[in-house]
């Protein structure tokens, strides 16, 4: 399972001192299988996360361990 950037929200705003602060505030992610092939999508967002995965048949294991990876990637990438 791999992942890909489908959109990343930069919030911009200005500190006390005039410079600009870039806070990333939403992250939507492809799941790719191991073709290449989306498999499903995972959307986080300041305020929470959520995920959707195509129907078909799924290797359930590797889809878990996949979503799992992401979002402790996506954690570590917002801190």
């Amino acid at each position: 399972m791999t992942t890909k950037l489908i959109k990343r929200t930069i919030e911009e705003t200005t500190n006390a001192v005039g410079e600009v602060v870039e806070k990333v505030v939403a992250i939507e992610m492809a799941i790719l299988d191991e073709n290449g092939n989306e498999v499903g999508r995972v959307n986080t967002n300041q305020w929470g996360a959520n995920f959707n995965l195509n129907n078909g048949k799924m290797d359930v294991q590797a889809i878990s361990e996949g979503i799992l990876g992401l979002l402790i990637s996506t954690e570590e990438t917002t801190e």
